[in-house]
C-alpha cells in the first residue's frame, strides 16, 4: 500500500531515499532549499518543493503533519536539521514518525535526547536501503543488486517456529513468495541452501533474494 513520505533534504542520501520510495509505488514529498536540485527531481519524486523546512509556517502550509513518515536528510547543516526536527515535534509530528540523518555521534546523541529512536549514517545505511525498510522492520541489510530486485536478512516471526520451509511456502525459485533461500542463520551457525524440509526454530534469519514485490509478499505474510 502506497505511503506518504516526506524527504527533507536532497544530497546524496536524501535523494536515494526520496528516489527509491517513488520507485516502489510511494507518494514522496521532496524538499530543498536549492531550486536547481529541485528540477532534477522532477518525474523521480512525487511532489519536490523548494522551500525552507527551517521555517514553521512553510512546513505547516505542505501539511507536514499529515505523512506517515518524515525523512530528515540535511546534511550540510547540523543547525538546520536538528532545528527542522524541533519543529517537526512542535507541530506535532510523533517521534516514532520521524527518520533523521545524523553526521557524527554528537549529533546523533542530540536527536535521540529530542526523543527520535530512527538515526541512520550514511556511513552505515545507504539511502536505497533505508528506503526498502522503512515500513518492513523484519527486513534487515537490505542490498539492491538491480532495479526492483534486491537480497535482505529476514527475521522469522517467533508463530513459524517448527514449520518446515516447504510449509512455509519457501519451495525452490517457484515458491509463492517468488524468492529464493540462499541461507538461513539460526544462532552463529549459518545452513547454506537449506532444504526445503528444514524446520525453522524461534530467532532463526533467512537470507533471501527476490523481486522487491516478492520480498514485500514475505512481510505481508507475517
Amino acid at each position: 500500500m502506497a505511503k506518504q513520505i516526506a524527504v527533507i533534504g536532497l544530497g546524496r542520501f536524501g535523494s536515494q531515499v526520496a528516489r527509491t520510495l517513488h520507485q516502489m509505488g510511494h507518494n514522496v514529498l521532496a524538499i530543498d532549499s536549492d531550486p536547481r536540485i529541485i528540477e532534477e527531481h522532477r518525474g523521480t519524486t512525487t511532489y519536490p518543493v523548494q522551500a525552507d523546512a527551517t521555517a514553521e509556517t512553510v512546513l505547516h502550509d505542505l501539511g507536514i503533519t499529515e505523512y506517515d513518515v518524515i525523512v530528515v536528510a540535511i546534511s550540510t547543516n547540523v543547525t538546520a536539521n536538528i532545528m527542522t526536527t524541533v519543529l517537526l515535534l512542535s507541530l506535532g509530528v510523533s517521534e516514532a514518525q520521524i527518520i533523521a540523518r545524523a553526521n557524527n555521534r554528537l549529533h546523533a546523541d542530540t536527536l535521540r535526547r529530542l526523543g527520535i529512536e530512527k538515526i541512520v549514517t550514511p556511513e552505515e545505511e545507504t539511502g536505497t536501503r533505508l528506503a526498502h525498510t522503512i515500513f518492513n522492520q523484519e527486513l534487515r541489510d537490505y542490498i539492491s543488486l538491480a532495479p526492483n530486485y534486491g537480497v535482505g536478512m529476514l527475521r522469522l516471526p517467533d508463530h513459524w517456529a517448527q514449520k518446515s520451509l516447504r510449509e512455509l511456502g519457501f519451495s525452490g525459485i517457484r515458491d509463492r513468495h517468488r524468492v529464493v533461500v540462499l541461507a538461513l542463520r539460526r544462532d552463529r551457525n549459518v545452513i547454506l541452501a537449506p532444504d526445503e524440509d528444514e524446520r525453522v526454530a524461534e530467532g532463526d534469519w533467512l537470507l533471501i533474494a527476490g523481486t522487491d514485490e516478492g520480498l514485500e509478499t514475505v512481510i505481508q505474510d507475517h
